[in-house]
């Protein structure tokens, strides 16, 4: 149906192991209405040939490239303002990640029942673990603020990844040129809070697409500079107040921040005993803290010292582990 044409996007840099699965699994999707960009961003290995390849075989695939290798969140803007004109929905699907048969079908369908809905998301795998859970069952359409609040609280996280959710076309040609922020760890988090703030959030109740862990990738180095306290610590202070009543919002801030500090503060004693700084870690924190006019707070991080010492006391053969496995991989 033309109303329920869809742009799915794929950004690649490099991905020529898993590229062709990830094309393979949009050509079999159950709804066929669709275009398919693949943005190559200036590849060095076969990523560029596969989508070509592909692209002179299928009408329906586009291969797109800007004009110079651009960072992860310019290139995906890049993608995002070649979708048609006529596209209702748009979907993105990462160039090592795969989606199963009926995701499109399923997703559409939620969204067309709630014309307020702006975004759609699923459950997911990354490898062999399920994810996204916690979202109320029995219902598949929320206000956007609602789903919001899981994520703020804690008690659903429901975004995932770019590769997760399928938006409103509208609301990318809507917010181009800049679709996502390009200063923003979480980039795919923020713009969920910037377009649920007064439009409705869908979700399917399966498992509709796959996620790769790969070494080496942005999101692999941010696992190890104790970036889950500190996406929480962002959020809540760029959309805690928003979202939450003021009570809520005091009780998740503190924990946040005691969390994110008893990170900092067990990095900085691992740093002590190692006699040398963990290389980028405090580089990482500064510039992400900084993005949203905030920075490291040295009362804050010598609580954290106390505290993190504290917990380490009672398991000391725990914590030299941890340092024991960082000056391995150093």
């Amino acid at each position: 149906m033309t109303e329920s044409f869809v742009s799915v996007v794929t950004p690649v840099y490099n991905d020529e192991p898993y590229l062709e699965e990830c094309i393979k699994s949009v050509l079999a999707q159950s709804h066929q209405d669709f275009e398919y960009i693949i943005c190559n961003n200036h590849s060095k290995d076969r990523s560029g040939e596969i989508a070509a390849d592909y692209a002179a075989r299928d009408s329906r695939i586009r291969v797109v490239s800007p004009p110079e290798f651009a960072p992860q969140a310019k290139n995906f803007n890049f993608a995002l303002r070649e979708i048609s004109g006529r596209a209702k929905y748009c979907k993105m699907l990462l160039s090592d990640d795969w989606m199963y048969p009926q995701c499109l079908q399923q997703m559409i369908e939620v969204a067309e029942s709630n014309p307020r809905i702006a975004l759609v998301s699923a459950y997911r795998l990354i490898e062999e673990r399920p994810d996204c859970f916690g979202v109320p069952v029995g219902r598949s359409s929320f206000a956007g603020k609602e789903a919001c609040r899981w994520q703020l609280l804690g008690t659903a996280y429901p975004f995932g990844s770019q590769s997760t959710v399928m938006f409103r076309a509208e609301v990318v040609r809507n917010r181009a040129p800049s679709f996502f922020p390009e200063n923003r760890f979480f980039m795919d988090v923020d713009v969920a809070f910037r377009i649920l703030g007064d439009a409705d959030f869908g979700f399917v109740h399966q498992v509709l697409t796959f996620s790769r862990y790969q070494p080496d990738t942005v999101t692999d180095t941010a696992s190890h500079f104790n970036w889950w306290p500190l996406m929480h610590y962002l959020m809540m202070e760029q959309y805690g107040r928003d979202f939450l009543s003021e009570a809520e919002f005091k009780a998740r801030y503190d924990e946040v921040t005691n969390e994110m500090y008893r990170g900092l503060g067990e990095q900085w004693l691992k740093d002590k005993v190692r006699l040398k700084k963990k290389k980028g870690f405090w580089e990482f924190q500064r510039k992400h803290l900084g993005d949203i006019g905030a920075e490291i707070r040295p009362a804050l991080l010598a609580k954290g010292v106390v505290a993190a010492g504290l917990s380490l006391i009672g398991s000391p053969s725990t914590f030299m582990k941890k340092v024991r496995n960082e000056m391995s991989k150093a």
